[in-house]
């Protein structure tokens, strides 16, 4: 009798410890692939900004060249409509 004791007790321990521990564990597990979900679409949706702004700061540095390589040559044809109207006036 105190065998059949012991085994019904260690076999409610058993349950009651599984359904404890999926009480604690189960709905985590259930929330850790959510989880995992809108972490890789986060990182996809970063890695994506990384690109654009990667993008855009390639073309502002190509504007800019651009940019300063008109305002060189602004300048210098200033400087030889300013030499021409000079020697026209001599």
């Amino acid at each position: 009798m105190k065998t059949n004791y012991w085994i019904a007790t260690a076999v409610v321990v058993f349950i009651v410890g599984i359904l404890f521990g999926y009480a604690i564990w189960g709905p985590r597990a259930a929330r850790l692939a959510e989880a995992e979900k809108e972490l890789s679409a986060s990182q996809a949706q970063t890695a994506e900004l990384r690109k654009k702004v990667t993008d855009t700061e390639a073309n502002l540095g190509k504007v800019m060249n651009e940019k300063l390589s008109m305002e060189k040559d602004m300048a210098e044809m200033k400087d030889a409509t300013e030499k021409a109207s000079r020697t026209k006036r001599r």
